[in-house]
């Protein structure tokens, strides 16, 4: 056997070692090597963590509300916008708003009176009228004979389906007789200027002289539902 025999001989077995192996081929360029691919790992990793935070900014306000308890408004009664727009406040009475009338004057022992009713005029909207009424009582020529008021009185709210009243009492007169006919005006608070009342014909509205020394004077009542 010469050289050439061994060594091919040698070439055709195989070592303990080399069992098993199977070779397999280099790239030919660094281009050609796979390439692990490493971004796709990154975007679900950062949902995780985003829905971690979110989870746990919910739960510091979850916390929060149940320790704060509810808020200085609820329950407290106080009514909704809604429902204040729905009550609209009501205004002050002008002198158009309303109706005065009047029974006929009336004698009595040393003084004359009359009862005035007072109600909302026809196509009038409801409003607030002063408890407090003055009145005054003119002759003819427009001068004043006598002035008086009533006592303290709560407002009113004047509607359609309700009237009140108020009485009126004029007491010694001992001055000239005065230019008929003699006229009552009334003024509430918040009037400008006193209103004059329509009284029917009835007995002589001065009344007679009950002591020279003593002053004429006139007497209102505060306003009353009618009976």
């Amino acid at each position: 056997m010469n050289d050439n025999d061994l060594e091919r001989d040698l070439r055709s077995q195989r070592g303990p070692r080399e069992e098993g192996y199977a070779p397999s081929g280099l790239p030919m360029a660094l281009d050609d090597r796979p390439v692990r691919p490493t971004g796709y790992s990154r975007l679900p990793r950062a949902a995780m963590f985003a829905g971690v935070a979110m989870a746990g900014a919910l739960a510091v306000a979850l916390v929060a509300g149940i320790f704060s308890g509810p808020g200085p408004d609820v329950g407290s009664g106080s009514e909704s916008p809604s429902a204040a727009a729905s009550s609209p406040a009501v205004g002050d009475c002008a002198p158009m708003d309303v109706i005065l009338s009047a029974e006929p004057w009336g004698g009595a022992t040393g003084s004359r009176g009359t009862v005035v009713t007072v109600s909302l005029a026809d196509g009038r909207y409801p409003c607030a009228l002063g408890g407090r009424v003055a009145g005054l009582i003119s002759d003819a020529n427009g001068a004043v004979l006598v002035s008086g008021q009533s006592g303290p009185g709560g407002a009113i709210n004047l509607e359609s389906h309700a009237s009140f009243t108020l009485g009126v009492d004029w007491s010694n007169w001992c001055g000239n007789d005065p230019a008929a006919p003699v006229r009552l005006s009334v003024k509430f608070e918040g009037w400008a200027a006193a209103v004059p009342v329509n009284v029917p014909d009835g007995t002589d509205p001065v009344p007679p002289c009950n002591g020279a020394g003593e002053p004429s004077s006139l007497s209102l009542t505060a306003l009353e539902p009618a009976r």
